[in-house]
């Protein structure tokens, strides 16, 4: 039986928000389940995929193992900024996930928002070993026309409707990687990335702006992806490594002057490139043996050459989800800034997050983080220039088992090196539910 008094603090909250989670998972036969003691010493944190019996108030509840090989989640929230940019306080997000890996020549992976979608389809003849062949898709296709936010207020002036699609073929090289669960790979890929982009302007776009044309654009895309995470029950990073680079350069066919007065040099942007790349890790806290207690840090940072609004990676602020996902720690986030709030030339990101796991099915985290890049400010007469700035931030994070076998995370950020309303700070709160569909 689960002694709550030998708890480090109440965790009666928690146990009611993952009530519902817990006792609606059943496994078909508890009697093949190993016994776990949420309050042991020492303590073995539950990994992803286990299943488990345990007590809870007295009454026999089991988690059922799980095939992490095939996967279909929903997630749905909202990310909150206050003070916030201008009509962009608050950003309702939702997405469709997927997971198809059945054997070790075989996976989809697919991020699936409707307005934006990313979907890769790897597969390896018989014969060609760890080679595979790829297929790759993405498009941004929203249907309202966006500003870009300087110092905190988004340019209507410059505001365009602009999306892209982007099919995409070639070769690769994958191999599991220890501990080898079947998220556990190391990935090579070379593609090319045929690509169609469009602009036009929106109802506040100024007269004197001119919209870029229409345009082809193929990308030549070297992607490295190495995963050697070993994920706990809600799919958090417990122990391990992680690392990833890109490497792109893309050529547009029709490009010519474009923004204010034709401001923007298209010659310098027809051609451009990129090089981005995160590394992570999951370890236990130094001189603590409990596993209750963990360190995860990533860092992220990109450099392009020849790169404009429309062709360099955004970094910005909203869901953090670093080692949650075979591919969810290449998106470079700066916590309590705005979502995409920067599209810089270069930048450097530092998260270190301190975990405590209170009992097996909640975490809260304490995380600092440090950015560097170049972002636009505003300047005297209207100017607007190009500057290098650091970032701090500060946050905190609840996950936990929900009601009806879902996944709720509560995120909170201060970051001191955001503009908002003439000055510097701005807070952020992000909640998100996630569960399988």
């Amino acid at each position: 039986m689960i002694n709550l008094s030998r708890s480090a603090v109440g965790t009666g909250l928690a146990i009611a928000f993952a009530l519902a989670w817990v006792t609606g998972v059943r496994a078909q036969d508890p009697a093949d389940l190993p016994c776990f003691d949420p309050f042991s010493e020492p303590y073995r944190t539950p990994l992803s995929g286990d299943g488990f019996r345990f007590e809870l108030f007295g009454e026999p509840r089991e988690v059922a193992p799980r095939n992490r090989r095939s996967l279909q989640a929903w997630d749905l929230g909202v990310a909150v900024g206050s003070p916030g940019v201008d009509e962009g306080e608050a950003l309702p997000f939702v997405s469709l996930y997927f997971w198809e890996h059945p054997n070790e020549d075989e996976l989809f992976r697919g991020v699936v928002v409707g307005l934006y979608n990313e979907l890769l389809y790897a597969r390896s003849p018989r014969g060609l070993g760890p080679f595979e062949f790829l297929l790759t898709l993405e498009n941004l296709n929203i249907p309202v026309a966006q500003g870009e936010v300087v110092d905190g207020v988004r340019v209507d002036d410059e505001e365009l409707l602009w999306g892209w699609v982007r099919p995409g073929g070639g070769f690769g090289y994958r191999t599991p990687l220890a501990p080898f669960e079947q998220d556990n790979m190391l990935s090579i890929s070379a593609t090319l990335e045929p690509g169609y982009c469009y602009f036009d302007d929106g109802s506040e776009t100024a007269d004197d702006y001119r919209v870029p044309q229409d345009t082809f654009d193929l990308r030549a895309h070297l992607k490295v992806r190495a995963d050697a995470l070993r994920r706990n029950l809600l799919e958090l990073p417990h122990q391990g490594w992680a690392f990833g680079v890109d490497g792109v350069h893309g050529h547009r066919t029709n490009w010519e002057r474009w923004g204010l007065n034709g401001a923007e040099d298209a010659r310098e942007e027809r051609d451009y490139s990129f090089v981005a790349g995160y590394a992570a890790s999951a370890t236990r806290v130094p001189f603590v043996e409990s596993e209750r207690h963990r360190l995860v840090t990533v860092i992220n940072g990109g450099v392009g050459g020849d790169l404009d609004r429309f062709s360099s990676q955004r970094v910005g602020g909203g869901p953090h989800a670093v080692g949650e996902e075979y591919d969810s720690t290449f998106r470079p986030v700066l916590p309590g800034a705005a979502v995409d709030e920067f599209h810089p030339h270069h930048y450097a990101t530092l998260i270190a997050e301190y975990r405590w796991e209170p009992i097996f099915f909640t975490y809260v985290s304490a995380r600092g983080a440090v950015g560097y890049l170049d972002r636009d400010r505003l300047r005297g007469g209207g100017r607007v220039t190009r500057e290098d700035g650091f970032f701090t931030a500060l946050g905190a994070r609840l996950t936990t088992g929900f009601a009806f076998e879902t996944r709720l995370q509560l995120d909170y950020n201060y970051n001191f090196g955001v503009v908002r309303r003439d000055g510097y700070g701005a807070h952020e709160i992000v909640l998100h539910v996630s569960g399988e569909l």
